[in-house]
C-alpha cells in the first residue's frame, strides 16, 4: 500500500520502489490501484477493451457541469474529438505561435522587466499560456483568459485534493458554476460562428442551424481550462531543469534551437500530468494482480516516463537524450489533443523569457518547491535579471 502524503512529497522514489516491488499497489486514501510501469501503464491507457475513461464518481463531472472530452467514450467522443482537433492541428498551431503567442509573451515580458525580479512561474509562464490558449478558443485575451487561468487552478487543487476536503471543491464548484464569460461568447458564437475553437466545437459536422448543445460544450471547454495552464507549468518545468543543470542552460542560451529538445526532455522528466484516471471494464490482470471490474486506476504516467526498463539513467534531465517517445500526452484513442499547442507555447514562453530578461537567473535564496501529484506543478519560480538603463539620445 501506498500513502498519498509519500507521492505529494516527491512520488518519483515512490514510483522507482513500486516499479521493482510492487508494480500495481493499492493506495487506499483514494480507493485506487496505482499502475507504475511502463508496459502495463501503456497497456492501460491504449487498451479500450479492457479499461474505459468513463469515471462515474469523478468531480470533474459536477465541476465542468458535464461530461469532458477526456471522459467521454464512443461516439460521443469520436464527435466531439472530431470537431476540436483541427484548432489544435500543426499547420495552425505554427501560424497562432507566431501572430498571437509570441507578441503575448513578449508584451508580458516587457511589463515585467523593469522590476528585475518576479516569480516567472505566476508571473509570466501562467498568464502567457492562459492569454494565448483564450484567443485560440475563443474567449477573447482579457476576461476569458483570467476566467481560464483560475478556472485551470481551481480544477488542478480539486484533482490534487482527492476529495480531503470538501471546501477545496466547493469554492471551485462555485466559481466554475458563474460561467458568464464563457455562456455569453458561446451565445454569440452560436449565431456567428468564427475560426476558433469553440465555434468549431459548435458547429463542425452539424447541419447547418443545428449546433452542439450546451452538454457537448459547456464541460469541455471549462476542463479545457487546464490545458490553458498546463503550457505555463511546462514552460517552469524545463527552466527549472535547466537551472538545475548549467551546463545543458548554457548550452540552450548558446542555441535557443535546443529549446524543443529540452521542453520534450522536461515532459518525460517532470511533466505536469503525473497521472491518468481509467477503470476497469471487466477483471483482468495487470503486473500479476488481478483487478475487479468497475475497479479505479492511475496510470502513473511520470512513472512510465522514468522507467529503468526504457530510459537509462532516468532521473537525470538530459535535453540531448537519444530516446523521445514518452507518455507525457497519454497514448492510444485519448492522447491529448492539445499537444502541439502545449509544447509550442512552452518553448515560445521561454525562447521569449531568454530573449527579453537578460541573465534570468534563480533569485538569491530561491528554494525549489515541486507539489503535487496527480497535476505535478514546478512550485514558485523566484528570478532576477539585470536591468539595464534606458540609452540617453
Amino acid at each position: 500500500m501506498v500513502a498519498v502524503a509519500e507521492l505529494e512529497a516527491d512520488p518519483y522514489p515512490v514510483y522507482a520502489r513500486l516499479r521493482r516491488t510492487e508494480p500495481v499497489s493499492w493506495v487506499p486514501e483514494v480507493r485506487q490501484w496505482l499502475v507504475t510501469g511502463w508496459d502495463d501503464v501503456h497497456r492501460v491507457l491504449t487498451d479500450g477493451e479492457r479499461f474505459t475513461t468513463e469515471q462515474p464518481g469523478s468531480p470533474m463531472l459536477g465541476l465542468c457541469g458535464g461530461t469532458p472530452l477526456l471522459m467521454r467514450e464512443g461516439e460521443s467522443h469520436r464527435d466531439v474529438r472530431a470537431a476540436v482537433e483541427p484548432g489544435f492541428e500543426a499547420e495552425r498551431i505554427g501560424g497562432f505561435v507566431d501572430a498571437v503567442a509570441r507578441p503575448v509573451a513578449c508584451r508580458v515580458a516587457a511589463e515585467l522587466r523593469p522590476a528585475g525580479r518576479a516569480d516567472v512561474a505566476a508571473d509570466y509562464f501562467e498568464p502567457v499560456a492562459a492569454i494565448a490558449v483564450s484567443a485560440l478558443l475563443g474567449l477573447g485575451r482579457d476576461t476569458g483568459a483570467e476566467t481560464l487561468r483560475r478556472w485551470g487552478n481551481l480544477l488542478t487543487g480539486v484533482a490534487n485534493d482527492f476529495g480531503r476536503d470538501p471546501a477545496v471543491a466547493a469554492a471551485a464548484a462555485a466559481d466554475l458554476a458563474a460561467d458568464s464569460a464563457l455562456t455569453t461568447v458561446v451565445r454569440r458564437l452560436r449565431a456567428e460562428p468564427d475560426g476558433s475553437v469553440i465555434s468549431a466545437l459548435l458547429h463542425a459536422h452539424r447541419p447547418r442551424g443545428d449546433s452542439r448543445p450546451d452538454a457537448d460544450v459547456g464541460p469541455v471547454v471549462k476542463h479545457l481550462a487546464l490545458s490553458a495552464v498546463e503550457p505555463g507549468w511546462l514552460a517552469g518545468w524545463t527552466l527549472a531543469a535547466l537551472w538545475s543543470a548549467p551546463a545543458q542552460l548554457a548550452a540552450v542560451r548558446a542555441d535557443r534551437a535546443l529549446l524543443g529538445a529540452a521542453v520534450s526532455e522536461a515532459l518525460r522528466w517532470s511533466g505536469p500530468v503525473g497521472v491518468l484516471g481509467r477503470r476497469t471494464r471487466c477483471a483482468t490482470r495487470l503486473a500479476g494482480r488481478e483487478l475487479p471490474a468497475d475497479t479505479m486506476i492511475a496510470a502513473a504516467i511520470a512513472s512510465a516516463n522514468r522507467d529503468e526498463a526504457v530510459f537509462t539513467e532516468p532521473d537525470r534531465f538530459d535535453l540531448r537524450r537519444e530516446a523521445r517517445v514518452h507518455l507525457g500526452f497519454g497514448a492510444g484513442p485519448h492522447h491529448c489533443p492539445a499537444y502541439l499547442l502545449v509544447t509550442a507555447l512552452a518553448r515560445t514562453a521561454l525562447e521569449v523569457l531568454f530573449e527579453t530578461l537578460p541573465g534570468v537567473r534563480p533569485a538569491p535564496g530561491h528554494r525549489a518547491a515541486p507539489h503535487g501529484w496527480k497535476l505535478r506543478l514546478p512550485g514558485p519560480l523566484e528570478a532576477v535579471w539585470e536591468v539595464r538603463p534606458a540609452s540617453v539620445p
